[in-house]
């Protein structure tokens, strides 16, 4: 296995009541606690905006900005906005970005809105025009025309850094759109691969070659780890990784360095 640093793309710490996903509380000292002695160097730091309510929007997102500077940098902020509230998001990317989120946090399921609204892209553009890629959850049992929305969306948005959570879960094959795309010249390769929940329930499964291979087939430096804590335990979702049959090499670029790299402004 990879012996080096890694950064956790993907955790949800608990920072109020509302925002527990799990009957057990989750807080960003839980998960340090888990992590402590391990490899785990970073870690990212969701929230999931609701519509129709800015305040909570911005009093969350500063939440997650304060986490960012007690943990001194060990979380990084991915602030969130709800693409319905129009011109109200837009305004927050603006202040998010000159406050210190790394990312931005768009969760179709949970938002519940379609990947295709014309608002979606308009959010993309303003957090690319602060350099925030944006990280989708992007699996969706309810819309089996989701990857090809997000397909359209990142040649709409060409400048944009999206990464895709979940690798489409049990679709994870669709991916292999992106290697067709990386043919044409025109094709920016502005999509990257959160593994977080697929790679580890295909790890050590009949599975693990097939979602390596498409992986591959997309480019490793595309690909970043992810625990989806609480959902996840993070180290056995790192383990994962392995499990799915990865040299040492490509470890080390899922694991920390495409994650670090997201994490330089473009």
């Amino acid at each position: 296995m990879y012996h080096g640093p890694i950064i956790d793309a993907h955790t949800h710490p608990m920072l109020d009541p509302e925002s527990q996903i799990v009957a057990v509380p989750h807080s960003p000292e839980a998960y340090r606690a888990l992590v402590d002695g391990s490899q785990i160097r970073r870690a990212a730091a969701l929230t999931i905006a609701q519509a129709g309510d800015l305040d909570k929007t911005r009093a969350r997102n500063d939440a997650l900005i304060k986490l960012g500077q007690d943990s001194d940098g060990f979380f990084f902020p991915v602030c969130s906005v709800h693409p319905a509230d129009g011109l109200g998001a837009l305004r927050e990317i603006d202040r998010v970005a000159v406050e210190g989120a790394a990312w931005l946090k768009l969760h179709p399921n949970t938002q519940r809105f379609d990947v295709g609204d014309p608002a979606v892209a308009k959010v993309v553009r303003k957090a690319s025009d602060h350099g925030l890629p944006v990280l989708f959850d992007a699996y969706s049992p309810w819309d089996a025309n989701q990857p090809g929305k997000f397909v359209n969306l990142a040649m709409a948005v060409p400048e944009s850094r999206l990464i895709l959570a979940h690798a489409h879960g049990p679709g994870f094959p669709q991916l292999l759109v992106y290697d067709i795309f990386a043919r044409y010249p025109e094709w920016r390769r502005n999509v990257w691969i959160d593994i977080s929940v697929t790679g580890a329930m295909m790890a050590d499964s009949p599975f693990a070659e097939q979602l390596a291979w498409v992986l591959r087939k997309v480019g490793i430096d595309r690909v970043v780890f992810g625990s989806d804590y609480p959902l996840d335990e993070p180290l056995t979702a790192v383990r994962a990784v392995a499990g799915l049959g990865f040299t040492d090499a490509e470890q080390a670029a899922i694991l920390h360095d495409n994650a670090d790299a997201l994490l330089a402004k473009p």
